[in-house]
Protein backbone atom coordinates (compact mmCIF):
# COMPACT_ATOMS: atom_id res chain seq x y z
CA UNK A 1 0.00 0.00 0.00
CA UNK A 2 2.78 2.41 0.96
CA UNK A 3 4.72 1.88 -2.25
CA UNK A 4 1.53 2.03 -4.30
CA UNK A 5 0.50 5.43 -2.90
CA UNK A 6 4.00 6.84 -3.25
CA UNK A 7 4.24 5.56 -6.82
CA UNK A 8 0.89 7.10 -7.73
CA UNK A 9 1.84 10.44 -6.19
CA UNK A 10 5.27 10.62 -7.82
CA UNK A 11 3.90 9.49 -11.19
CA UNK A 12 1.24 12.21 -11.09
CA UNK A 13 3.84 14.81 -10.11
CA UNK A 14 6.13 13.75 -12.95
CA UNK A 15 3.22 13.95 -15.38
CA UNK A 16 2.60 17.58 -14.45
CA UNK A 17 6.29 18.45 -14.60
CA UNK A 18 6.67 17.04 -18.12
CA UNK A 19 3.22 17.80 -19.55
CA UNK A 20 4.47 20.77 -21.59
CA UNK A 21 6.76 18.44 -23.56
CA UNK A 22 3.71 16.94 -25.29
CA UNK A 23 1.92 20.10 -26.41
CA UNK A 24 3.83 21.03 -29.55
CA UNK A 25 1.78 21.65 -32.70
CA UNK A 26 4.07 21.04 -35.67
CA UNK A 27 2.21 18.57 -37.89
CA UNK A 28 -0.55 20.90 -39.08
CA UNK A 29 1.87 23.83 -39.37
CA UNK A 30 4.06 21.88 -41.76
CA UNK A 31 1.13 20.95 -44.01
CA UNK A 32 -0.44 24.42 -44.02
CA UNK A 33 2.90 26.15 -44.59
CA UNK A 34 3.46 23.97 -47.65
CA UNK A 35 0.04 25.00 -48.95
CA UNK A 36 0.78 28.68 -48.35
CA UNK A 37 4.08 28.38 -50.22
CA UNK A 38 2.38 26.74 -53.21
CA UNK A 39 -0.33 29.41 -53.45
CA UNK A 40 2.13 32.27 -53.03
CA UNK A 41 4.16 30.86 -55.90
CA UNK A 42 0.98 30.85 -57.99
CA UNK A 43 0.43 34.53 -57.20
CA UNK A 44 3.99 35.32 -58.29
CA UNK A 45 3.42 33.41 -61.53
CA UNK A 46 0.14 35.23 -62.17
CA UNK A 47 1.71 38.64 -61.56
CA UNK A 48 4.68 37.76 -63.75
CA UNK A 49 2.32 36.67 -66.49
CA UNK A 50 0.37 39.94 -66.15
CA UNK A 51 3.56 41.96 -66.69
CA UNK A 52 4.81 39.80 -69.55
CA UNK A 53 4.96 41.24 -73.08
CA UNK A 54 3.29 38.08 -74.27
CA UNK A 55 0.27 38.78 -72.07
CA UNK A 56 -2.77 39.74 -74.10
CA UNK A 57 -4.86 42.71 -72.94
CA UNK A 58 -8.09 40.67 -73.00
CA UNK A 59 -6.56 38.20 -70.53
CA UNK A 60 -5.96 40.91 -67.91
CA UNK A 61 -9.31 40.49 -66.04
CA UNK A 62 -8.76 36.74 -65.83
CA UNK A 63 -5.36 37.29 -64.22
CA UNK A 64 -6.82 39.71 -61.66
CA UNK A 65 -9.54 37.21 -60.75
CA UNK A 66 -6.99 34.41 -60.49
CA UNK A 67 -4.93 36.41 -57.98
CA UNK A 68 -8.07 37.34 -56.03
CA UNK A 69 -9.21 33.73 -55.64
CA UNK A 70 -5.73 32.52 -54.74
CA UNK A 71 -5.58 35.15 -52.00
CA UNK A 72 -8.95 33.93 -50.73
CA UNK A 73 -7.52 30.41 -50.56
CA UNK A 74 -4.55 31.77 -48.61
CA UNK A 75 -6.88 33.54 -46.20
CA UNK A 76 -8.79 30.29 -45.68
CA UNK A 77 -5.55 28.45 -44.88
CA UNK A 78 -4.44 31.18 -42.48
CA UNK A 79 -7.80 31.01 -40.71
CA UNK A 80 -7.50 27.22 -40.50
CA UNK A 81 -4.14 27.63 -38.76
CA UNK A 82 -5.85 29.76 -36.11
CA UNK A 83 -8.77 27.33 -35.71
CA UNK A 84 -6.48 24.33 -35.45
CA UNK A 85 -4.14 26.08 -33.00
CA UNK A 86 -6.98 26.87 -30.62
CA UNK A 87 -8.55 23.41 -30.93
CA UNK A 88 -5.17 21.82 -30.25
CA UNK A 89 -4.75 24.08 -27.20
CA UNK A 90 -8.30 23.43 -25.99
CA UNK A 91 -7.86 19.64 -26.18
CA UNK A 92 -4.63 19.80 -24.17
CA UNK A 93 -6.19 22.13 -21.60
CA UNK A 94 -9.16 19.79 -21.10
CA UNK A 95 -6.83 16.82 -20.72
CA UNK A 96 -4.63 18.63 -18.20
CA UNK A 97 -7.51 19.73 -15.96
CA UNK A 98 -9.21 16.35 -16.22
CA UNK A 99 -6.03 14.43 -15.38
CA UNK A 100 -5.07 16.72 -12.51
CA UNK A 101 -8.46 17.30 -10.90
CA UNK A 102 -10.87 14.84 -12.48
CA UNK A 103 -12.70 17.79 -14.05
CA UNK A 104 -15.43 17.06 -16.58
CA UNK A 105 -14.06 17.57 -20.10
CA UNK A 106 -17.54 18.34 -21.41
CA UNK A 107 -17.72 21.46 -19.22
CA UNK A 108 -14.28 22.76 -20.12
CA UNK A 109 -15.25 24.03 -23.56
CA UNK A 110 -16.68 27.15 -21.88
CA UNK A 111 -13.91 29.63 -21.12
CA UNK A 112 -15.92 31.17 -18.28
CA UNK A 113 -16.14 27.77 -16.61
CA UNK A 114 -12.37 27.29 -16.90
CA UNK A 115 -11.80 30.70 -15.28
CA UNK A 116 -14.13 29.90 -12.37
CA UNK A 117 -12.76 26.38 -11.97
CA UNK A 118 -9.19 27.65 -11.66
CA UNK A 119 -10.32 30.42 -9.33
CA UNK A 120 -11.66 27.75 -6.97
CA UNK A 121 -8.12 26.34 -6.92
CA UNK A 122 -6.72 29.81 -6.11
CA UNK A 123 -5.26 30.10 -9.60
CA UNK A 124 -5.85 33.48 -11.27
CA UNK A 125 -5.90 32.77 -14.99
CA UNK A 126 -4.59 36.28 -15.75
CA UNK A 127 -1.35 35.42 -13.93
CA UNK A 128 -0.63 32.45 -16.19
CA UNK A 129 2.08 33.06 -18.79
CA UNK A 130 0.76 34.22 -22.19
CA UNK A 131 -2.80 34.63 -20.94
CA UNK A 132 -3.28 37.75 -23.11
CA UNK A 133 -2.12 35.93 -26.26
CA UNK A 134 -4.34 32.93 -25.53
CA UNK A 135 -7.31 35.20 -24.99
CA UNK A 136 -6.64 36.88 -28.35
CA UNK A 137 -6.37 33.47 -30.00
CA UNK A 138 -9.65 32.41 -28.39
CA UNK A 139 -11.44 35.57 -29.53
CA UNK A 140 -10.13 35.32 -33.10
CA UNK A 141 -11.04 31.63 -33.21
CA UNK A 142 -14.62 32.42 -32.15
CA UNK A 143 -14.81 35.32 -34.57
CA UNK A 144 -13.68 33.20 -37.53
CA UNK A 145 -16.22 30.51 -36.61
CA UNK A 146 -19.21 32.74 -35.94
CA UNK A 147 -18.75 36.16 -37.56
CA UNK A 148 -19.12 37.19 -41.18
CA UNK A 149 -17.00 40.31 -40.74
CA UNK A 150 -13.78 39.83 -38.78
CA UNK A 151 -12.59 43.40 -39.31
CA UNK A 152 -15.59 44.96 -37.56
CA UNK A 153 -15.88 42.43 -34.76
CA UNK A 154 -15.19 44.12 -31.41
CA UNK A 155 -13.52 40.99 -30.08
CA UNK A 156 -10.57 41.29 -32.45
CA UNK A 157 -10.35 45.04 -33.01
CA UNK A 158 -7.75 45.43 -30.20
CA UNK A 159 -5.42 42.85 -31.79
CA UNK A 160 -2.42 44.87 -32.97
CA UNK A 161 -2.08 43.11 -36.34
CA UNK A 162 -5.65 44.15 -37.21
CA UNK A 163 -5.79 47.68 -35.80
CA UNK A 164 -6.76 50.46 -38.22
CA UNK A 165 -6.91 48.03 -41.14
CA UNK A 166 -9.50 48.63 -43.86
CA UNK A 167 -9.18 44.99 -44.84
CA UNK A 168 -7.76 42.00 -42.99
CA UNK A 169 -5.58 40.05 -45.38
CA UNK A 170 -4.12 36.59 -44.99
CA UNK A 171 -0.74 38.15 -44.21
CA UNK A 172 -2.26 39.94 -41.21
CA UNK A 173 -3.66 36.67 -39.85
CA UNK A 174 -0.34 34.91 -40.43
CA UNK A 175 1.50 37.76 -38.67
CA UNK A 176 -0.82 37.31 -35.68
CA UNK A 177 -0.29 33.55 -35.74
CA UNK A 178 3.47 33.94 -35.88
CA UNK A 179 3.39 36.18 -32.81
CA UNK A 180 1.28 33.81 -30.68
CA UNK A 181 2.25 30.39 -32.03
CA UNK A 182 4.30 29.51 -28.93
CA UNK A 183 1.72 30.91 -26.49
CA UNK A 184 -0.29 27.68 -26.06
CA UNK A 185 2.72 25.65 -24.91
CA UNK A 186 3.91 28.49 -22.65
CA UNK A 187 0.44 28.86 -21.13
CA UNK A 188 0.02 25.13 -20.49
CA UNK A 189 3.52 24.83 -19.04
CA UNK A 190 2.83 27.73 -16.68
CA UNK A 191 -0.57 26.32 -15.73
CA UNK A 192 1.05 22.95 -14.99
CA UNK A 193 3.35 24.71 -12.53
CA UNK A 194 0.41 26.36 -10.78
CA UNK A 195 -1.45 23.04 -10.57
CA UNK A 196 1.65 21.32 -9.21
CA UNK A 197 1.90 23.90 -6.43
CA UNK A 198 -1.80 23.54 -5.66
CA UNK A 199 -1.69 19.76 -5.44
CA UNK A 200 1.75 18.95 -4.07
CA UNK A 201 3.41 21.91 -2.33
CA UNK A 202 2.61 22.13 1.38
CA UNK A 203 4.61 24.62 3.41
CA UNK A 204 4.00 25.11 7.14
CA UNK A 205 1.48 27.90 6.57
CA UNK A 206 -0.61 25.80 4.21
CA UNK A 207 -0.45 22.75 6.45
CA UNK A 208 -1.69 24.91 9.32
CA UNK A 209 -4.56 26.14 7.15
CA UNK A 210 -5.53 22.58 6.23
CA UNK A 211 -5.36 21.56 9.89
CA UNK A 212 -7.62 24.50 10.77
CA UNK A 213 -10.22 23.39 8.22
CA UNK A 214 -10.23 19.85 9.59
CA UNK A 215 -10.37 21.01 13.21
CA UNK A 216 -13.48 23.07 12.44
CA UNK A 217 -15.24 19.97 11.10
CA UNK A 218 -13.96 17.03 13.17
CA UNK A 219 -14.16 16.09 16.81
CA UNK A 220 -10.92 15.30 18.64
CA UNK A 221 -11.70 11.58 18.44
CA UNK A 222 -12.32 11.74 14.69
CA UNK A 223 -9.13 13.74 14.17
CA UNK A 224 -7.14 11.15 16.14
CA UNK A 225 -8.49 8.38 13.92
CA UNK A 226 -7.58 10.41 10.81
CA UNK A 227 -4.04 10.98 12.10
CA UNK A 228 -3.54 7.25 12.70
CA UNK A 229 -4.87 6.36 9.26
CA UNK A 230 -2.61 8.96 7.62
CA UNK A 231 0.43 7.53 9.42
CA UNK A 232 -0.37 4.08 8.04
CA UNK A 233 -0.29 5.46 4.49
CA UNK A 234 3.41 6.40 4.81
Amino acid sequence: MINNIETQRETAKLGLQTFFMNVENNFHDRISDEGIHIFEEKIIDAKTKKRSHEFEREDYPDSIMEIYFIEQELKAISEMKVLYAYKHFENKLKFLLSAAYGASKSKMFKWEFVIEFLKEKNIDIKNINCYAEINELRNLNNCIKHSDDIRNDSRVMPIKEFKNKRFILYRDILAFYKRIENAPSAFLSSLSDYIYKDLYVFDEKRIDQEAEKIALRMTEREASILIEKLKKKY
